[in-house]
């Protein structure tokens, strides 16, 4: 089974986007980048959006220079949308995966290749939290707190014991933590 992989910017008050779904909280540590982003691009070979955030992370990312750039490039890309008319083709190596999104990574988790890493948006990571499919929470703890926006954990209706994997702080202040659900060896 493909393993799930949560890479998300968080506020220390855990919140994914700021009070205006924005993100403007998060820090730029170029060490933090290099060292971090290349441990994710060595393990996973599909990445997971949602339709809201696909768009502007597209339009980001086929502008971009650089090797993190090259790699959100050239990585296929599925994206959970319950619109099955949503157009994809704006960023190359784009698939769509129409319906129910928890079912569709359901699916994918069940096919061979690499971990799967979902980047965004907070109500599609939200959902596969709810659901129990995410294996690793790789978090980046940014120095800031905004007192409410989206929490990636407001569905979860019960009680998960996590067991740190790992925890690296960087110069910025940002400190990287990543979680495993106790049920995942």
């Amino acid at each position: 089974m493909r393993p799930l992989i949560v890479f998300t910017d968080v506020t220390v008050d855990g919140f994914m986007a700021g009070p205006e779904n924005d993100l403007g909280f998060m820090v730029d540590d170029p060490q933090l980048a290099d060292e971090l982003t290349g441990e994710l691009m060595a393990v996973a070979d599909t990445m997971l959006w949602g339709r809201k955030s696909f768009t502007p992370s597209g339009a980001y990312w086929t502008a971009a220079d650089g090797e993190l750039a090259a790699w959100m490039n050239a990585t296929p890309k599925v994206v959970l949308s319950s619109d099955s008319g949503f157009d994809v083709s704006s960023w190359a190596n784009s698939t769509l995966a129409a319906g129910d999104g928890v079912d569709q990574v359901r699916r994918l988790k069940e096919t061979s290749g690499g971990s799967l890493v979902v980047f965004g948006g907070v109500q599609t990571v939200r959902s596969l939290v709810a659901a129990d499919l995410v294996d690793e929470y790789w978090l980046k703890v940014n120095p800031t707190i905004v007192g409410r926006g989206g929490s990636m954990f407001s569905a979860v209706g019960d009680r998960r014991t996590l067991t740190l994997r790992s925890a690296r702080s960087f110069p910025s202040g940002t400190v990287a933590l990543i979680y495993a659900p106790s049920r995942v060896s």
